[in-house]
């Protein structure tokens, strides 16, 4: 089986990571997929669509993995993806959604693919096709839950109906070497015992530009102000900074981290962050708000099992901490069971699995759409 793989797998600096750990999973699993799947992939590198589309020229594979920029218009999207399936009217294509939001700027390719792969996407499928304040529910729920002005923000674009089963979790951007090394290492006992660290909770996240708090920055506001309720009882490595006037160094988070108890993590533009992963590699229990309406892979989202969620307006938030706090044993049950979740990830080779999947669905020449809503 010959595939070929689209995208930017170059880390050039922090800004540029993300597309290269999306990409990630397929070289440091190249081996098994081979052996177990008979899946041999050749990588072009191309960052724009009129990159891809070069790429594209004169390539036949029985399989695609295309991953664009986010900065990329939906235009180009559309025309490059249809020309593809056009050329490759058998090949199983798949359309990697660079968007951290569940939404996407890009749904206007899904006719043209066999599944759009977000690294977090709604359980419910079917809510992609209603109206989302914003584009994504987080956003819509803040709204109108909690009476949020977004200010004309929105990320999203409309899914077609009928073909909003083609969205799919396809896997988060923690398999890289960073988080797979802290995961598996094994730490001293002084930093892996819960009662052992000296920081009792840390969060430290930025709030946008000063003069422009958007949304997301407005929420983190709020989180860091409830963990504040708790510095005459706790020790807090806690903080807020707006862009360019960082207050706390990426050495200094790692640092506090490792000594703390509980990493509290909020939303960014999305609802997964990087924060949540990290917390479990450092051996803190990690509370967040409630996410139970997001797929995403690794699964480290159990509540009460793997993490500890909060309302969103953080109204139990100070609630949940005192309890873990004065409650190590549950804390470190938690702890240790997120901790088995990410690992069994890697030991279970759920990406190969994954693959294996999605090479298994039907091909889009087969799929049965109303013909009302083809191309």
């Amino acid at each position: 089986m010959k595939a070929v793989i689209i995208g930017n797998a170059k880390i050039r600096g922090q800004n540029d990571s993300i597309p290269a750990a999306q990409l990630y999973p397929f070289f440091d699993n190249r081996d098994d997929l081979r052996r177990e799947l008979g899946f041999e992939f050749q990588h072009i590198q191309a960052h724009t669509f009129a990159e891809i589309e070069a790429a594209c020229q004169n390539i036949k594979a029985d399989v695609f993995f295309v991953r664009p920029d986010w900065k990329e218009s939906a235009e180009d999207a559309k025309r490059v993806m249809k020309n593809l399936r056009q050329q490759n009217p058998n090949a199983k294509i798949f359309f990697i959604d660079p968007f951290d939001q569940t939404s996407s700027r890009f749904f206007n390719v899904l006719p043209y693919v066999d599944r759009f792969l977000k690294y977090q996407c709604l359980k419910d499928l079917s809510a992609y096709t209603e109206p989302l304040l914003g584009g994504h529910m987080l956003t819509d729920r803040l709204v109108r839950d909690l009476g949020y002005d977004l200010k004309g923000w929105h990320v999203g674009s409309e899914v077609p109906v009928g073909y909003e089963f083609r969205i799919d979790s396809g896997w988060y951007i923690s398999l890289t070497p960073r988080f797979k090394q802290q995961l598996f290492s094994t730490p001293m006992p002084w930093k892996r015992l819960f009662h052992k660290r000296d920081i009792d909770i840390c969060c430290h996240v930025s709030y946008g530009p000063r003069n422009n708090v958007e949304w997301y920055g407005q929420h983190r506001l709020a989180a860091i102000e409830g963990l504040q309720q708790l510095a005459p009882e706790y020790k807090l490595s806690v903080s807020g900074s707006y862009s360019g006037e960082r207050t706390v160094s990426s050495k200094q988070y790692f640092r506090d981290i490792q000594r703390s108890r509980i990493a509290f993590s909020p939303f960014g533009w999305g609802e997964v962050t990087f924060r949540d992963f990290e917390a479990v590699c450092y051996g803190c229990l990690l509370i967040k708000p409630s996410i139970e309406h997001i797929d995403v892979a690794p699964n480290i989202f159990i509540p009460g099992v793997t993490y500890v969620p909060v309302r969103w307006d953080y109204a139990d938030l100070a609630e949940k901490c005192r309890y873990y706090l004065e409650n190590p044993d549950a804390a470190n049950q938690i702890i240790d069971n997120a901790r088995e979740a990410y690992k069994d990830y890697f030991q279970q080779k759920h990406f190969v699995k994954k693959i294996a999947s999605l090479l298994q669905t039907i091909p889009v020449s087969e799929q049965r759409i109303p013909a009302q809503l083809c191309p």
